[in-house]
């Protein structure tokens, strides 16, 4: 899973704070979408202009969202299909807005929109306090990286909360943190194949899985393993054919028992399933050794 700070408009911030938004549309003057590494599922921070450091002039970070999708469109399109989740009180203040930070001052003929749910507001948050070092001239956006950077600011969030929000943030940073830890785990662990052939029939049968039980999703870059969260839980399904070994299954849920352990450090109910259900291989998965 990736991660990015986004320098944000304060009054757009504002309203959807005080609106108390659980989703928005996250616009950009431009109408190109060019990451390298930014797609849905991922994680966008506010990086507020107006919420400085007094000493070190460093810009805070007072919120985030996660990402549903990108779309491309004009600003009257936008506007109609957003409304106030656009981050304005009318249209013509939305117009104002763009035509602040477009770098011709003319109003652009399309934009782009991040469609963010699960947003979420926090007291100022510094990176440095997260052991991270940013330049006081970022103009855009920045990666958050390595994971550890993440996973401290979202636990510092759990913690600073603000007026509007109360308590109501711990259930969505809770869930940012163990997914952002899931990803951060499978990209220590890698597939459990390398066999492109295998992979594709991996991927195939996990789809098969997915459409007879409600509430999966695959592992960020994984195409054979599948996951499913709950209350303090995480079930995660592993790939199993009659030519699977089972010592590999049971090493790779492992692998995930501790780097879960290192990266998401909560009580967490984590239960191991193969996807043809094979009892054996997922008694010895889900055994401590």
């Amino acid at each position: 899973m990736s991660a990015i700070a986004y320098i944000t408009d304060s009054k757009m911030l504002e309203l959807h704070r005080l609106n108390n938004h659980k989703t928005i549309n996250f616009w950009r003057p431009s109408g190109n979408i060019n990451f390298t590494d930014f797609r849905e599922g991922d994680l966008l921070f506010f990086l507020s202009k107006d919420k400085e450091h007094r000493k070190q002039r460093e810009k805070g970070i007072v919120g985030f969202g996660r990402l549903v999708s990108f779309s491309i469109a004009s600003i009257k399109t936008m506007w109609k299909r957003y409304g106030i989740y656009n981050g304005y009180n009318s249209l013509e203040e939305f117009k104002e807005a763009i035509l602040k930070v477009s770098k011709d001052k003319k109003l652009p003929s399309k934009i782009s929109g991040f469609y963010l749910e699960d947003v979420t507001f926090f007291q100022p948050i510094y990176l440095s306090e997260c052991g991270m070092k940013i330049s006081n001239n970022v103009e855009a956006y920045i990666y958050l990286k390595p994971a550890e950077v993440v996973l401290r600011l979202l636990e510092l969030a759990k913690n600073s909360g603000d007026i509007w929000t109360g308590l109501d943030n711990a259930e969505p940073i809770d869930k940012a943190r163990l997914l952002y830890s899931l990803a951060a785990a499978h990209e220590k662990i890698g597939e459990i194949s390398d066999d492109e052939k295998q992979l594709k029939k991996a991927t195939k049968a996990l789809k098969a899985f997915k459409e007879e039980h409600r509430g999966y999703d695959f592992i960020r870059d994984s195409r054979s393993e599948l996951y499913k969260t709950g209350y303090k839980s995480l079930d995660i399904v592993l790939y199993h054919d009659k030519n699977s070994d089972p010592r590999l299954l049971i090493g790779q849920a492992q692998l995930y028992r501790y780097h879960l352990s290192n990266y998401y450090g909560y009580d967490l109910s984590l239960r191991f399933m193969c996807n043809d259900r094979d009892e054996e291989t997922e008694h010895y998965m889900n055994a401590l050794l």
